[in-house]
């Protein structure tokens, strides 16, 4: 079970390790415009890749859906009553333990060790998670609450027109089906190397309050699991939508939630640094989901 765990998680740390690299030592990661071109094309083709692609009826990812959404819920009420007990702003870091890395991260680790049919799983799981940044995560930095940064986003909208695409029993093109292919092919390996790019900027000197930090990576970690593993508990899931959810709810903190609270004056630096103690403690826990299930 280790030996297949290491295979599979090989490609995901070594293309991370090169976005760090790259990032370190050239320019070629440098550009916004690969982030954007992620954002817009990359991610959007991706999910309606999966979504046109689904051998099963597309109302079988309402049960996905449900599960992230109840997971995520559980971990905002949660979250907030064990900040108010630790006496930590719930305002800067509710939305850092609610919200993990299921894109950057999470996409890519459930495709290498679950495979093509848990990935449109994934990917729905992720785009919830992104409603959540703009919608909890804005709300909460910045007490406003912004339905434009919603409808704007491409995931978002790639998510609908599948939904609504495959629900009218149309037959996508063939051509439309190996454009898709082309472009989603670029996604995940991009998306790695673009991690490793945010974690080369994270100066572990920063880790002032040590303490906090680990504190807060393992309260990320356990928040996720603990509330999957009870939504699991509850829900009538197909086992591959149990290890996506879980996978998916035990990823490490995004590196969004710091983009955010750089944008609207959060705890940036401490969010940068569970970031980066909160990934292995991630890894370290996906393991254990996977030998137990």
């Amino acid at each position: 079970m280790l030996s297949a765990y290491l295979n599979a998680l090989f490609p995901v740390v070594f293309c991370a390790a090169l976005g760090l690299g790259l990032a370190r030592t050239t320019t070629l990661l440098d550009s916004p415009a690969l982030a954007k071109l992620v954002t817009m094309i990359g991610l959007p083709a991706l999910i309606l890749n999966a979504i046109l692609g689904m051998e099963t009826p597309i109302w079988s990812v309402s049960d996905t859906l449900m599960a992230i959404l109840a997971v995520l819920a559980l971990s905002a009420v949660i979250g907030a009553v064990g900040l108010k007990l630790a006496g930590l702003e719930v305002r800067g870091y509710l939305s850092m333990l609610v919200n993990p890395n299921t894109g950057n991260l999470g996409i890519p680790l459930v495709f290498s060790l679950l495979g093509e049919q848990a990935l449109v799983h994934a990917v729905v799981i992720s785009t919830a998670v992104q409603i959540s940044h703009f919608t909890l995560g804005v709300w909460l930095l910045s007490g406003r609450f912004s339905l434009k940064a919603i409808l704007s986003n491409a995931s978002i909208v790639a998510l609908l027109v599948g939904i609504l695409w495959v629900a009218t029993g149309w037959q996508a093109p063939e051509a439309v089906i190996r454009t898709l292919d082309i472009l989603a092919g670029m996604t995940i390996p991009v998306m790695l190397l673009l991690l490793g790019r945010s974690l080369s900027t994270i100066n572990p000197r920063d880790l002032g309050h040590l303490g906090r930090i680990v504190g807060l990576s393992l309260a990320r970690v356990a928040l996720g699991m603990g509330a999957a593993l009870a939504v699991v508990a509850v829900l009538p899931l197909e086992p591959v939508v149990i290890k996506t959810l879980l996978i998916q709810a035990s990823m490490p903190v995004a590196v969004i939630s710091y983009i955010l609270a750089s944008h609207y004056d959060g705890p940036k630096d401490d969010i940068a640094a569970v970031i980066l103690i909160s990934m292995p403690i991630s890894l370290l826990a996906v393991f254990g989901v996977l030998q137990f299930f």
